[in-house]
């Protein structure tokens, strides 16, 4: 009978050692290499950023991030996943909040790009995690499909495509904007 006594990595050490290693994510205590995401998922990334900043300084209710801006997830064994936007109400991250390291406190909203070589299962596990981090709502963008999907806890998910409008009072109250803005050029 052969044991297996692997070490798994905490979010405290991927912390540490995660700037050195390029983009990756620690699944479950394991590191995990992303590839980069090209440039139509900078592109779309990017889009979906300044829609969001946009409404964010007109409102001045919270605050956007991007860049693979780190969440711990889940705890023991650790996850920290690298989310491409994520967006917090000042009501739940206060301006005056030291924005250093990885985030436990879930925000908002969160939004990822499906990448080049990324599949739906692994994506649809994100979704779960950032849900039962308590995140209340979760953009996929898909840019092959130029569609959105919309993850919430209290609802069952829904896809927007062109010609669409993406609105939500609840997360972001007064944001409005057609799904073609995020695959303008």
């Amino acid at each position: 009978m052969t044991m297996s006594t692997r070490t798994l990595t905490t979010a405290i050490e991927f912390e540490r050692i995660a700037a050195g290693l390029g983009p990756c994510e620690l699944v479950r205590g394991e590191v995990i290499t992303l590839s980069p995401g090209g440039l139509s998922h900078s592109r779309v990334t990017a889009r979906i950023a300044g829609l969001l900043w946009e409404w964010e300084r007109r409102t001045r209710l919270g605050r956007t991030l991007t860049g693979e801006v780190g969440f711990a997830v889940e705890t023991q064994p650790d996850t920290v996943r690298g989310a491409d936007v994520a967006y917090y109400a000042y009501e739940r991250l206060p301006k005056q909040t030291r924005l250093d390291g990885f985030s436990a406190v879930p925000p908002n909203l969160v939004v990822e790009i499906v990448g080049k070589g990324q599949g739906w299962r692994e994506m649809v596990e994100k979704v779960g995690e950032y849900l039962r981090m308590g995140v209340d709502r979760v953009w996929v963008i898909d840019p092959k499909s130029c569609r959105v999907h919309v993850y919430s806890r209290d609802a069952e998910p829904s896809v927007l495509a062109r010609g669409d409008t993406l609105t939500d009072e609840t997360v972001l109250p007064g944001f409005s904007c057609q799904v073609d803005e995020f695959f303008a050029d």
